[in-house]
């Protein structure tokens, strides 16, 4: 069949269709209902793109491994926005006769071999039949075949059954960027002409250049590829551009790859990897080796990272505990990888989206968020981090994971549950470990970028500033305790805890703030009047502070809420806080894995309570060897049981606790 014969050929239908008599109807429903299920699927703006794009880059890749060396692979796309017509022409391997025939079948794909973008064979049935308009051109082995199909769309969506299905009307081959090649494919979609058809308007988003597009597409399409553990693939793309009756724009690159955010203008970038080499040549502890840091270390705007499958499984890699047995069998299955960057300020993208690409405001191109990966390219839109305690850093955060061989199903590019469940699980560790190195960015983000004792001298002094202007007239309470039930999380120690206070059963305190976002939880000071026996440790007081303690306000002090002691040493490990920083700890219990760090004296056994100088606290901590306590700890769950049984608990209290 040459193209001349390719006119009136219907391209849904197979090998034996023609002998259908009776059931012609039921088969027409069949046919239209996976087509309309496939449409369905696809309901973004750059799904149009996405697809043609994926198909091309297959095309010449697979050439690529075909004829080595000496091939050159070329992508050739031209976006016309008062036309709304899309154009891509690729050098790669074209198509046969019968592939050419039934390409736009559901289900049908050509592409057998391994690591390639797409195989599913839903793609080329939503370009033909998603739109009014397709042409469609290819050589192979010295044959060219063309045809052009109109109404798909129409078809697909016709409830009454009065549109034929479209067939094939031929067309002459004429590709100028072909001419010299020996296989590759052309394809124009017209847009705009059909109820559903996306996208309508091209002059939505606000590009008008090729410079515009190409950024656009390396963030929204396949022509952004992601190649995170492997060399990335690299054809040589031409985008024109025609925004009106003026000059089309041109833009050439070879790098067919993801825009990723630490490559954004105008910003101070550091690699993970770097700033902790360059940390490791610095002796001392973590303050002192911020300060020793070259300045081409501070102040920046965004880090970033890329893990692979073997720094992720790694005996000592920081995500050792997101990993569950099941977890470590999926990465190593899909070869999972990373990207991660972390940005000084959510700002930032909108400055990539206004100023630095000039699209329409408040699009916001890219954002904060998960996005998911599979086959070298983003698939799905970005979704949330489910943070929870370091919620404010979802917008600062943009982690790509990618799975190879991922399977998302069909357009929605919807990931298994399994997959997804993961990913979110290594995302989410990765915000902690970038959060480990937030004194490394800039202030403007809410992020500490100046060393962490001058980043509390700061944050203390705003505190006492806010305390004088916004003061809090304190009015008498009903001093029953309201909650009914044991902690059950570090939320429910806060409440218990100032119901505590509010009850009176711990006095002194007056409180700056308490914040979830800032690297300490609240700043307080205690406020003891000499002339008031109800202070001080006595017989009858045994929550009191020492004798010895100066009357009137203490100096603003930290203060930590933790549901267990465990999760502050946790935090100290990974440098998220600092032992010299903290004051006063407020926890229900004191766990087990403290000891491996501190040594905690009661201060309910005998008269140890004598040396107390936070009111209500029930233990000192200790660095192991020191005779000096670092802070006092308040764990409410030894409190309540000392207040209930206070001869039962001191015993207790003997034997887990030194003294």
């Amino acid at each position: 069949m040459a193209t001349e014969d390719l006119k009136g050929f219907d391209p849904l239908l197979s090998h034996g269709d023609e002998t259908i008599s009776g059931g012609s109807a039921i088969f027409e429903d069949a046919t239209k209902r996976v087509v309309h299920n496939i449409l369905r699927s696809y309901t973004g703006f750059y799904d149009l793109f996405s697809e043609a794009i994926q198909n091309s880059l297959d095309a010449v890749e697979i050439a690529s491994r075909e004829r080595g060396e000496r091939y050159s692979p070329k992508i050739w796309i031209t976006i016309d926005i008062p036309g709304s017509s899309f154009r891509i022409v690729d050098n790669g391997v074209g198509m046969d006769l019968d592939q050419f025939k039934y390409c736009f079948r559901p289900n049908v794909s050509f592409k057998k071999q391994a690591n390639v973008r797409g195989e599913k064979g839903v793609g080329a049935t939503f370009l033909a039949y998603g739109f009014s308009f397709i042409s469609l051109q290819s050589k192979k082995n010295g044959s060219e075949l063309a045809a052009i199909l109109r109404q798909g769309r129409q078809w697909a969506e016709d409830e009454r059954g009065v549109i034929p299905r479209p067939t094939f009307e031929s067309q002459g081959f004429a590709v100028p960027e072909l001419v010299n090649e020996p296989s590759g494919t052309c394809l124009e979609i017209i847009c705009g002409k059909a109820p559903g058809e996306r996208p309508r308007d091209f002059t939505w988003i606000g590009a008008y250049s090729a410079k515009q597009w190409l950024d656009v597409l390396r963030i929204k399409t396949p022509l952004g590829g992601v190649y995170l553990s492997g060399i990335a693939f690299a054809p040589q793309i031409e985008i024109k551009v025609i925004a009106s009756k003026a000059e089309p724009t041109v833009v050439q690159t070879n790098r067919a790859e993801y825009y990723y955010p630490h490559e954004i203008p105008d910003m101070k970038v550091q690699q993970l990897e770097d700033i902790i080499r360059s940390q490791n040549l610095v002796k001392g502890d973590a303050s002192t080796k911020f300060k020793s840091l070259p300045q081409e270390f501070k102040r920046l705007d965004c880090i970033w990272e890329i893990w692979d499958k073997d720094a992720l499984l790694a005996d000592d890699s920081d995500f050792g505990s997101a990993i569950d047995e099941k977890g470590r069998e999926l990465i190593e299955k899909h070869n999972v990888a990373i990207y991660g960057a972390f940005l000084s300020t959510a700002k930032t993208w909108n400055r990539l989206n206004d100023e630095v690409l000039g699209l329409r405001k408040a699009l916001r191109i890219m954002h904060g968020g998960m996005q998911l990966a599979s086959d070298n390219m983003a698939q799905g839109e970005v979704s949330v981090i489910p943070l929870t305690s370091a919620i404010g850093y979802q917008n600062n955060s943009h982690i790509i994971v990618h799975f190879q061989d991922g399977s998302p199903d069909m357009g929605r590019k919807v990931f298994q549950p399994e997959l997804t469940d993961l990913a979110e699980e290594l995302a989410k560790r990765v915000v902690t470990i970038f959060r480990r190195f937030i004194s490394h960015l800039r202030a403007d983000s809410g992020a500490q970028s100046i060393t962490p004792d001058k980043a509390l001298y700061d944050w203390k002094r705003e505190q006492e500033r806010f305390r004088d202007e916004h003061p809090l007239v304190r009015r008498s309470t009903d001093t029953a305790i309201s909650l009914l039930s044991t902690p059950q999380q570090e939320q429910d120690v806060i409440a218990l805890f100032h119901e505590l206070v509010g009850a009176q059963t711990l006095r002194g305190f007056r409180f700056f703030a308490t914040s979830p976002i800032d690297r300490y939880d609240s700043l307080f000071m205690m406020d003891y009047r000499k002339e008031d026996s109800i202070y001080w440790e006595s017989q009858s007081q045994r929550l009191g502070i020492s004798r010895d303690f100066p009357e009137g306000q203490t100096e603003p002090k930290t203060l930590e809420y933790k549901f267990s002691l465990d999760g502050l040493v946790a935090d100290f490990g990974k440098e998220l806080k600092f032992v010299q920083h903290i004051n006063f700890v407020v926890c229900w219990t004191a766990g087990k894995a403290y000891r491996e760090r501190f040594t905690l004296e009661s201060l309910l056994v005998g008269d140890e309570g004598s040396t107390r100088q936070i009111f209500g606290s029930t233990h000192k901590a200790f660095v192991d060897g020191s005779s000096q306590p670092i802070f006092e700890v308040l764990v409410l769950e030894d409190l309540m049981n000392w207040m209930i049984d206070p001869q039962s608990e001191e015993a207790r209290q003997k034997q887990a606790y030194r003294g």
